[in-house]
């Protein structure tokens, strides 16, 4: 995980604990790349069902291997290879493994920030 890819309120593990990121934590973890210094106490948060259903999306339908989630006109299609892979009246992105990135473009697109809290 780099600190370009953080934006400050983020959630991302730190010292084993879920942690909304702020812009102290972003600035430690782009100095400690600048040195060199690996962020093991810093680590992201893979996406789950869980998740998902806290985050307002609902489970839709399971598709040969392909589960898939919806929250309003924002789809998720799931699965173990690609990760997820999110549609809004056409593909968006994929690749999709980490709850910053699904926060991150989720308010690219809508100007709005989701979170578990």
């Amino acid at each position: 995980m780099k600190a370009i890819e953080l934006r400050i309120g983020n959630q991302i593990y730190i010292n084993n604990t879920v942690h909304k990121v702020t812009g102290a934590d972003i600035f430690y973890i782009s100095q400690n790349e600048v040195f060199g210094i690996e962020n093991a106490s810093c680590n992201p948060v893979k996406l789950t069902e869980a998740m998902l259903l806290k985050l307002d999306f609902k489970f839709e339908y399971e598709k040969m291997q392909d589960r898939v989630y919806s929250n309003g006109d924002f789809i998720l299609y799931w699965n173990k290879q690609n990760g997820y892979r999110l549609y809004q009246d056409k593909f968006l992105s994929a690749g999709i493994f980490y709850l910053h990135q699904l926060q991150n473009l989720y308010q690219d697109i809508t100007g709005k920030y989701i979170s578990l809290s």
